[in-house]
């Protein structure tokens, strides 16, 4: 019998960034293996804002199989025109993308390219003068391998957790 204690962790898990690849970066494969692609190769980086994330993945089952639906939301807070504009340009797509999600400890590689994610931007500005304005980025779609999850490996922790050298 396998005991399980239950005991919560001594550290705290926060989701810190997204690296966004074309689907055809990171094939199926390599995402069973757990061969991630080099942070340098993603089209997109976003930073997450600390506490911002809203992150699910359950699992279903159609006919007996099971899958994975993963959804997951940040912010974008950086509302230029020019930022604006691209949002729209590159994302608004659908069953084109794969993600790494990179957190203080941990990291996750999500879609391939035979079960590749989608990508929505979304209008949240409420223009009510409360300063918190923002863009929503919503990742989702469909996978039947299951989200595992690697220990952090220098060269993503390098992308979010050092600063620039100037």
């Amino acid at each position: 019998m396998q005991n399980y204690c239950n005991k919560p962790e001594d550290f705290f898990r926060e989701l810190k960034g997204i690296l966004i690849y074309d689907k055809s970066q990171i094939s199926y494969i390599d995402q069973l293996k757990g061969k991630f692609p080099q942070p340098d190769e993603a089209k997109y980086k976003f930073t997450v804002l600390p506490g911002d994330a809203n992150r699910k993945i359950p699992t279903k089952t159609i006919s007996g199989n099971v899958y994975y639906q993963p959804d997951i939301t940040i912010s974008l807070v950086e509302l230029t025109v020019k930022n604006r504009d691209e949002w729209y340009e590159n994302f608004n797509k659908f069953n084109r993308f794969a993600v790494v999600l990179v957190s203080n400890t941990e990291m996750m590689m999500l879609g391939n390219d035979r079960f590749p994610l989608s990508i929505t931007v979304t209008d949240t500005i409420n223009d009510d003068g409360s300063g918190n304005d923002s863009f929503a980025l919503n990742i989702y779609g469909d996978t039947i391998i299951s989200p595992t999850v690697y220990k952090i490996v220098p060269k993503f922790k390098i992308v979010f957790f050092i600063p620039p050298v100037l």
